[in-house]
Parts: structure tokens; sequence; C-alpha cells
């Protein structure tokens, strides 16, 4: 950062980022966005210029000139794109309203952007896996059995992990290298020896058919002038893998293959290529290694330095080369899945069964690594689970096929420490076998993993519970990105679509997910259908293509598909990011084109015996096709945690939730219309909208305010999305809070009512009741699970009964984690008032019970944070506004201010009557 002509910060400019990244490596992207933020001690701060300049090695390569624009987000270049594989450096200029002007830098490099591999794809020596989802039967019932429960496993039919090595000889002075590499598998790379980054699980999980990344690394450091080494490790991952909930292999190939291409440029100005074809392949000690089951380890094995030059590789065999499409490879664009977080166990204790059990102290998806010293070839078993029993004994909580969650390690002798390498397990508790005489803590730590992406929501109050809340919160959502927003770490680790599309707000507030969600977005694009069906999966395993067709007889339904606008507009409204509105508009109007066929062309059973006003209306009603509804409502699935309890809840609720959510769909679609100037289509999906709306009425809505799936979550989705007469609206507001009262004062929301629920009892004047259910310790509720002992969102309310019995659910699904959305936004005070915060809205809880709370947001034009307090005789606000934006600052109902960036504070004295003595410090 550099800071010009005037002094005590009257004008900085800092995290200048490419592409919403700092200082992105590999990426293909002709027309890259630029942002900045400033930073002033001066109040009412603006942008009134910049000026953008990016240089090459071979200097000035694009200047913008002085653009008279206050715009410091989502600015391009005009009339100039970026070339392959090339470094730049680039220089923001800005100038504020009172004449001081800042400057900073950044740099960004380009990923081939098409240009060709000069390498073929390779294959070393290998068995195929075995294919084990062809002819076989897929159900409800069948996929959740393990098949090979009671019985011995030898995992016979795992496949070993296969290394590779691609010597080469630097002769000149080297100016720069770099290696692109992408693998069909998980792989990890190597350069004498070294890992150049420390990124996991690459090329990471995408729909391979259509999209496969490429990864782009920086070795200059690591390659010498003479004799080097590339080495890869290739492992199963999503492409020969058991994945999924039926935990089926070969979604994509039953090999493991390899292509790379290692470009090192002399400082003589000519350049070699080494590539994957000159490798030689072996096996090693990692015996197998898989996703979900786990690996197994075998220290005596151990290759020495196989990555360096002077390993003795005579007994390797070449690698072949493979015929592969190309066409599906793009530069990865989001950052690298990481670990992000190391911590130390909190204890290891023996159960009342006398097994030894790690307790890590926090439910988390991740990486154990361990440190021993030890006699060669024990055999350690190490067993993954997120909960313990009733009495304390180790509990599996994950059922299915394929859910081992184990690492088998066989001791070398002497000091020695292993990681598992390429799995991870959702955890809390490892059963410990084999291990010699007792392991102590301090011999173990705990490798969070996630795609990286910087933290930028905080929240903290004077309750505890809330603090915890918004602990599990933050851990369930890093659980759940890695690589693609997934449902669970454990047991399927699958992209479900509905979850993310109601998780998708608070995902954006707490971390900087805007290039996570574009990256995803262009799987979504490629898995739709060509009815226009998004799946409710993404991407789309071939297992789960057949199961879900086979179960369901549809890729798609209602809530699961709407995430190709949820999400989108979620990043646009945290971020100010128009781009992925543009990008993912035509799969939008895709999706709706699908809805409208299936409500004009498909009817229920009893349609022909209907008037033709009945049918004239049901053409706006999405009334057929299977969905899962109000998903896992806790009034259905409490004390039942298999699986057709869950299905009952699609049942009783699908029927009227699909048409629900096409209203919602139809409004959702006028707003991003309107955004991007579409106005024809804007109008189109307003009266789309206002056609599903009298349809819905007439069809479902009663005089007295209820409908006939009898549901919260039901009267939620409708009085939400204005499903309701204006002079009905008080009957079924009323009898929603009649409803949560009579069920002891709790919540009975699923997955598509949940995120609309506590919005809906405040904008309708029932603040006090949306606050009873924040506070509620009973079951159902968030506070329930806090006092369980959560630390992380469980998939089911009870997952965890009163009587402390628990059940195989998933204790690591965000979906209703989504709550923390309205906390910041109503607990706190902060909200959006424009996309991106250009605008700011702070409005102190002062109603609620607690006595203080803070917010803390890094938005696109930098800090925003509300701290209210609040005592007997006083409330105290201080709140701060980034430069380049305004805030309006509701004191109380009557007194509103509108200010610029800045700090103020304010004291609130409160008197006698009711009345207020308003002071700004």
């Amino acid at each position: 950062m550099v800071r010009m002509e005037k002094e005590e910060r009257l004008l900085e400019v800092r995290d200048l980022v490419v592409e919403h990244q700092k200082s992105p490596l590999g990426i293909d992207c002709a027309e890259p966005r630029f942002g900045w933020k400033l930073v002033s001690s001066q109040k009412n701060v603006f942008q009134t210029g910049y000026q953008l300049k990016v240089f090459t090695e071979c200097g000035l390569n694009a200047d913008s000139g002085k653009i008279e624009s206050g715009e410091s987000i989502e600015n391009t270049i005009a009339n100039w794109k970026t070339k392959p594989m090339t470094s730049y450096q680039v220089r923001v200029t800005v100038w504020d309203n009172y004449g001081n002007q800042a400057e900073t830098e950044t740099c960004f490099e380009t990923g081939r952007m098409g240009k060709p591999f000069v390498s073929a794809w390779v294959e070393p020596e290998q068995t195929p896996t075995a294919n084990s989802w062809k002819d076989k039967q897929m159900d409800c019932n069948s996929v959740g059995v393990n098949q090979f429960a009671g019985k011995e496993r030898y995992f016979a039919e795992f496949q070993p992990v296969q290394y590779v090595r691609i010597p080469f000889a630097a002769e000149k002075p080297v100016k720069k290298a770099r290696i692109y590499a992408s693998a069909h598998g998980i792989y990890k790379l190597e350069v004498n020896g070294k890992r150049p980054d420390m990124r996991e699980f690459a090329p990471e999980n995408t729909a391979y058919h259509k999209i496969l990344q490429y990864q782009t690394y920086d070795v200059t450091e690591f390659v010498c002038q003479g004799k080097n080494t590339i080495g890869v490790i290739l492992a199963d991952g999503w492409w020969s893998g058991r994945v999924g909930v039926s935990g089926d292999s070969c979604q994509y190939g039953d090999k493991k293959e390899l292509l790379l291409d290692a470009v090192i440029q002399y400082e003589d100005g000519t350049e070699d290529v080494i590539t994957g074809e000159m490798g030689k392949s072996s096996t090693g000690p990692l015996v197998y290694a898989d996703l979900f089951v786990g690996e197994r380890y075998d220290a005596c094995k151990e290759l020495g330095n196989w990555s360096c030059a002077e390993y003795d590789d005579s007994q390797w065999k070449p690698v072949k080369k493979v015929e592969y499409p190309m066409d599906n490879l793009v530069g990865q664009y989001a950052p690298p899945v990481h670990t992000i977080y190391t911590f130390s166990p909190l204890k290891i204790f023996r159960s009342p069964k006398g097994e030894m059990i790690l307790d890590a102290g926090q439910v988390v998806a991740g990486q154990l690594e361990f440190t021993l010293n030890a006699e060669p070839g024990i055999e350690i078993k190490l067993e993954h689970s997120e909960i313990l029993d009733k009495e304390g004994n180790y509990f599996n909580n994950i059922l299915g096929t394929n859910k081992e969650q184990m690492v088998v390690y066989t001791t070398k002798e002497g000091l020695q420490t292993y990681r598992t390498q390429f799995s991870y397990q959702g955890f809390r508790y490892v059963r410990i076998t084999g291990w010699p005489g007792e392991a102590s803590a301090d011999q173990f730590c705990i490798h969070a993993v996630s795609s990286l992406m910087e933290d930028i929501g905080h929240f903290s109050t004077s309750d505890e519970r809330i603090n915890r809340l918004q602990q599990n919160i933050w851990w369930s959502q890093v659980a759940n990105t890695i690589s693609i927003p997934t449902d669970c770490p454990q047991r399927e680790k699958a992209g479900w679509t509905g979850d993310i599309m109601a998780y998708a707000p608070t995902m954006c507030f707490l971390r900087n997910a805007d290039a996570f969600l574009t990256s995803w977005m262009a799987n979504v694009r490629v898995e739709q259908r060509d009815n226009g069906a998004v799946p409710v999966i993404v991407p789309y395993l071939k297992a789960y293509e057949i199961f879900i067709n086979e179960s369901q007889k549809s890729d798609t339904c209602c809530g699961w598909g709407d995430a190709v606008i949820v999400v989108p507009w979620s990043v646009y409204q945290a971020y100010g990011d128009k781009r992925i509105l543009e990008e993912n508009y035509e799969a939008m109007n895709h999706w709706m084109d699908y809805i409208r066929n299936r409500a004009e062309h498909h009817h229920p059973e009893e349609y022909e015996n209907w008037d033709e006003e009945h049918k004239a209306r049901s053409r706006y009603l999405w009334n057929t096709d299977f969905h899962y509804g109000d998903w896992l409502i806790p009034s259905v699935v409490l004390g039942n945690p298999d699986g057709s309890a869950m299905m009952e809840t699609a049942y009783a609720t699908m029927g009227i939730v699909a048409p629900a959510y096409y209203a919602f769909s139809a409004a959702m679609m006028k707003k991003v219309a309107d955004t991007l100037g579409y106005k024809e289509d804007a109008a189109y999906y307003q009266d789309l909208y206002q056609k599903i709306r009298e349809a819905f009425i007439a069809e479902y809505v009663h005089e007295d305010g209820t409908l006939d799936a009898d549901f919260q979550g039901i009267y939620v989705i409708a009085l939400k999305n204005g499903l309701v007469p204006e002079a009905i609206r008080p009957k079924m507001v009323a009898h929603l809070c009649d409803l949560i009262e009579k069920n002891n004062g709790c919540l009975d929301t699923g997955f598509l009512s949940i995120l609309f629920l506590m919005d809906v009892l405040c904008e309708n004047g029932k603040r006090d009741v949306a606050y009873q259910l924040m506070f509620q310790t009973k079951c159902p509720s968030w506070l329930y699970e806090v006092e369980k002992g959560a630390t992380t969102i469980w998939e089911s309310w009870g997952a965890i009964a009163e009587d402390d019995t628990v059940s195989t659910y998933s204790y690591n699904h965000y979906a209703f984690g989504c709550v923390g959305e309205w906390m910041y936004r109503e607990m706190g005070g902060l909200q959006a008032a424009a996309p991106g915060y250009k605008k700011i809205r702070v409005a102190p809880a002062w109603d609620c019970v607690l006595s203080w709370a803070r917010v803390v947001e890094e938005t696109p034009y930098g800090t925003a944070s509300v701290v209210w307090e609040k005592d007997s005789d006083r409330k105290y606000l201080h709140v701060q506004i980034p430069p380049n934006t305004t805030a309006e600052i509701v004191l109380d109902e009557n007194q509103i201010e509108t200010v610029g960036s800045g700090d103020y504070t304010y004291e609130i004295e409160l008197r006698k009557g009711g009345t207020e003595n308003v002071r700004n410090q």
C-alpha cells in the first residue's frame, strides 16, 4: 500500500482485488474486474475518480485514463483483454471529494485460457477400479443399507494410490517456471521434494464431463539449474472413488490419469516444456485412499526421497498416453481447499466399554495428524464419528455402504508422523485401536479443511448461548464448503442445491464466498438438463442421477432447483457482483420455462373432472411431480430418525409448497430482470407472479386464513411471498402464532420455510414471537442444540433426544443455520440497503432481551460495524460506515439520521414517560 500527498490517513486505498480475489494465479478470465477500498480519517468521504494501469514485463499494457466515477467495485478497463499465461501488475490511483489522492498495487496471472496442453493425458500402469453402480438397484431402501454390515472387511477391491516421477534437466539459469496440471482423480504435486503450495484435493469437485479444472503452480523457486524432478501422487477422489449417498465407485471413470505441462522460461529468453509423458510410475505406502472410506498407509513401504532428482527409479514403469477430450479444461477460478485451522484435541479418554477415544472438542471436517515412536509393523486403526452414545461410548452415526471414515496406519521403526492425505472425515470423536500403550492428546492435532475464503462477518452478543450458536453456524459453513457447497461432510459430501438455496445469504455474510459460489454456479449451468430442470445435486454424480430418477422420477424439484436464481442473487446482494446475474440469467429463464411447462401441460389425475375455471388456474400452479417440500419438519421426524420419516415431510407438503415456490421464483426473476435492465422480462415475470398469486389464493387459501396443509412452514411461505389477500393476512398471521404457541412455543419449519420464518414474524408485527423462537431452549430450537452441547448445526433439530438418546442423523448440516443472516441484520442491526452495502441501514434491536450486540462486516467498500448497548436508563450506539457509502441510522421510530462515512457514537438517555434525549458524541 502506498499513501500519497496527505498525512494522518486522509486517504489510503487498500485491498485491490481481481475478480474478488487477492492476486489470483491461473484464472481464465479475459475481462477481469477490479475493486478496492478507501480508508480515511475524515467523514463523508466519496471517491470522485480513479485510474487503472496494467503492466506486464514489457511495460505498460493498459491504461484506463482518469475516470470520473465513484465506482470502486466491479470495474473493468474498456477495450482491454488479457492474454493467456501472462503475469500482470495492476496499479489503481483514486481521488476523493476532498482532493486527496492515493494508490496501491496488486498482481495476478492468467491461465491457459484455452491454449492447448502440449502433453497428452497419461496413465500409470494400474488395475481398473470395479464399477459398483452398474446394474445396481437404486431406491431409498437399498442406498441406505450397508452391504458390508457385520462382515470383516479387507478392502481388497480398492486399488493403490499411484506415484508419478517426471525427471527433467534445466541446463540454463531459470527466470520463471510454471506447472499446469490436472487429474482424473485427486492429486498432490511436489518439485524436488517440496510442495509448491498446500492445497488439498486438486483438481477438486466439478462436473468433470463438462468442467475439469487445471491448477497453475508458481514453481520458480523450486526449480534449480541442473537435474530436477516433479512428483505427483494420484488417488481416486471423486473420479473413481466411492462417493455420494450410495457409496458407489466410478462416477466418471475407472482409472487414475494425469495431465501436466511444466513451462520453464530461461534468463536468455528460451523455454522448455516438460510434459507428463516423460513420467514413470509406481505404487507406494498408500495401499488405498478414498474420500469417504478413508485410507490405509503402510509406513514400511515409504519411498524415501522419491520426488527428488537423485532417486533411483529404474524399477518404475513408464506411463502411457491415453486419449481423453480436453475441451472441458478450465483454470481453477475459486481459491483452493486448504487447512484453515489447526488445533489440539480436547482429551483422550477411555469409554465405559474401555475403548480409547479421542475427543477433538469440536465437530469438524478435516484430517487427523499424529506422532509416535514405535516398533515396525504395528497396525493402528482410527475410526471417526461425530457423537457418542448416551452412555459415552463410541457411536457410528453415519449409515450406508463405504462410510467407514477409517484410517489404518502400519508403523515403521522409530519416530514417525502421519497425516491423512486424500480423505477427509466429519468427526469429533476418534476410536483408536492398536495404539502401542496409552496415547496422549499432545501426540495428535486436527486440521480443519475448507475452501480458502476470507472471514468477513463477525457477530457477538451479551448471551453466550447466542455466541455459541454463531460459532456453530461458522463451523458448519466451513465444513460444508470444501470445493463445493455440500449438505454434510461425512455421509454424502454432496452438492444438494436446496441446502445452499436456503443458506446462501448467511454464507455470503460470514465469508467472502463470491469466487467460490461463482465457480459452483458454472457447474449448475452445465448440469442443467435440456428441458431446463436444475438437478437437486450439483455436480450430478451418475449414481445420484440413477437413484433420483428411479426413486422420484425427476431430476429436480421446487426450492432445490431455485438455487439457480437464489444463489446468484445472494452473491449480488452481498458483494454487488452483477456479472454473476448476467452469467446465469439464461439458465434462470430456462428453469422458469421448465416450471411453466410442468404447470401448463402436466396436471393432477383429477384434472379432467374439473370445471374450466379450475383448469385455467391450475395452469399457473406447479401441482404435479415429486418435491422434497418443506423437508425435515420437526413434528414429523422427531423420534423417527429413518428415511421414511423424512419422506413423510415431502409427501405431506409438496402439493402446496411447489405452487408457492413458483410464485417465489417469478418474483425473484422480476428482481433479477429489473437489475439487469430487461424491462420486458421484468414486466412478464411481474404478470406471471400476479397470476400465480391469484391462482394460489383461489385454490388453497380459506377465508379464515387457514390452509389445508396445516403446518407452520406452509403459512410462513405463503405470507412471505404475498400469497394471501391483505384482508386475510392478519388471520393467517394469528393462526401461525397459534400453531407456534400450541407447539410449546417452538418452531415447526423445514428447509423451505425456515429461511423466511423470522422475517415473516417481524414483518407482521410479531417480533416478540420471533425473539421467543430465537431464545427458546425446548426442542426443537436453535438453543436446544446449544444446550445439548452442539458445536455445529444439526441435520435434525432433535438429533439428540431430550433423554440424551442419539440418532443416526448428520451433526453437521448448515441449512438450519440460515437464521444467522437474520441475527446479524435484525439483532445486530446491520443491514444492506443496497447491493454490496453501497447503502447501509443501521437499526439496533433495542426491543431484544440482549443487553448488547456487536456486528462487523468487511463489505466490498470497507469495514461496517454496529455496536449497541443498553441498560436501565441509557442506550448507546457506535456505528462505523466505510468510505464511498452512505447510511441511514435508526435511533428510534421517530428519529432517523442519514450520514456518510465515518465513526458515529450516540448516547440516548431514557426519561420518565418513555421520552428519549439523544446526544451525538
